[in-house]
Parts: structure tokens; C-alpha cells; sequence
């Protein structure tokens, strides 16, 4: 039984890394407008786009947009909640760890992964940012479609900003709040990382089994 928990925590990290690398693969050639009668592209749809369908009407606005990232996002959290979980199950029914120990591991699984996610999305933020600061260097021209779009996803957080700086030859916003995303990253989301690891260890290896203090 407990051999059976390891094999399928197994199977399902390596079965989502694969469909991870699919997703990618979708994302990638959606840049070259491939011809979507070819082989492989029905199959490469075929595999993500039911996918992006259900994801997509949960995610607001202008947001879906990025709704193939998001769910790469979202298979990177699984990665980690879903193996993590079914080993923690498979050392509860083999009875190495309490019912109060697994609910603490699922907790830092649950966690860890969130922590991931956050943090591959603070650095995307970052990424968009640092890509604005330099497009107003150079005045693009508004009618671009990726101008347009880069714009409307970091305008919200750069507004507040700007009207708190003083005015300048040169819009510093954007590295302003790169440099906050950095910050929260680095200090904050990394420190969580660290913690849920602990969680996930917790009844293991001489760990008290009791309350955590």
C-alpha cells in the first residue's frame, strides 16, 4: 500500500511536468501563428486549449489575456500541492505520522506551492516593468498591440505611483514598483517558502508529533 502512494505521487509529478512542457510548447508557437490543421498543432490544442477554455471565464478582464501563463501557474502549484499531499497521505496510512501531522504537511504543500506561484508571478511583474521603463524611453507608438497591451496590465500598479513622485523628465514608477515586487519576493515569499518547507517535514524524523509551538 505504501509503495502504491509513492508510485502514483510519482506518476502524477511527472505526468504534470509533462503536460507543463505541452502548455509551454502551446504558448511558444502561438507566437509564429502555426496552421492550426497541422498534426500536430490539433494535437498540441487538442491538449490545452479545453483547458484555457474552463480557466479563462474565471479570470477578469484584460486578464485573459494571459490566461495560457496562468494556467502554467496553476500546473506549477499542482506540481507541488498534488505529489506532496499523496506522499503525505501514503505516510499517515503507513503510520509514520499522526492525522494532526498530515493536515500540518498538506498545509505546507499547500503553502510551498502558493509560494512558487507567487513568486514566478512577482517575477513577471518585474519582468513587465523593467520592459515599460524601457519602452518610454525610447516614446513607442500607442497603436502597437503589445504597447497597448503591456500598458494595461501595468498601469494599475503604476498609477498610485506616479502621483506620489515628483514630476520627472523620466517616469521612474515602473522601477519603483519592481523594485517593490523584488522586495516582497525576496523578504517576503521566500521566507514563506522556507516556512511551509519546515510544515512539510513536520512528524518526520524525531519531530514532535503535538502542537506546533
Amino acid at each position: 500500500m505504501d509503495s502504491a502512494f509513492t508510485y502514483f505521487a510519482t506518476l502524477l509529478y511527472w505526468g504534470l511536468t509533462l503536460y507543463e512542457w505541452v502548455v509551454i510548447i502551446a504558448i511558444l508557437l502561438s507566437w509564429v501563428n502555426p496552421d492550426p490543421r497541422n498534426t500536430v498543432m490539433l494535437f498540441i490544442n487538442g491538449m490545452t486549449l479545453p483547458y484555457w477554455n474552463w480557466l479563462r471565464p474565471y479570470l477578469p478582464g484584460q486578464i485573459q489575456m494571459f490566461t495560457a501563463y496562468i494556467s502554467l501557474l496553476l500546473i506549477w502549484f499542482l506540481k507541488v500541492f498534488l505529489p506532496g499531499t499523496v506522499g503525505a497521505i501514503g505516510d499517515w496510512v503507513a503510520g509514520r505520522i499522526t492525522e494532526g501531522a498530515l493536515a500540518v504537511q498538506v498545509s505546507g504543500y499547500f503553502l510551498m506551492g502558493l509560494g512558487l506561484v507567487m513568486q514566478n508571478f512577482l517575477f513577471f511583474l518585474i519582468l513587465l516593468f523593467l520592459i515599460w521603463f524601457f519602452l518610454t524611453l525610447v516614446s513607442p507608438s500607442p497603436n502597437n498591440a503589445i504597447v497597448r497591451t503591456v500598458y494595461v496590465l501595468v498601469d494599475p500598479f503604476i498609477s498610485p505611483v506616479q502621483r506620489r513622485l515628483p514630476r520627472m523628465r523620466i517616469d521612474l514608477s515602473p522601477l519603483v514598483v519592481a523594485g517593490i515586487c523584488f522586495v516582497i519576493s525576496f523578504f517576503v515569499v521566500s521566507n514563506l517558502i522556507v516556512f511551509a518547507t519546515g510544515l512539510t517535514s513536520y512528524g518526520h524524523l524525531g519531530l514532535p508529533v503535538g502542537p506546533i509551538h
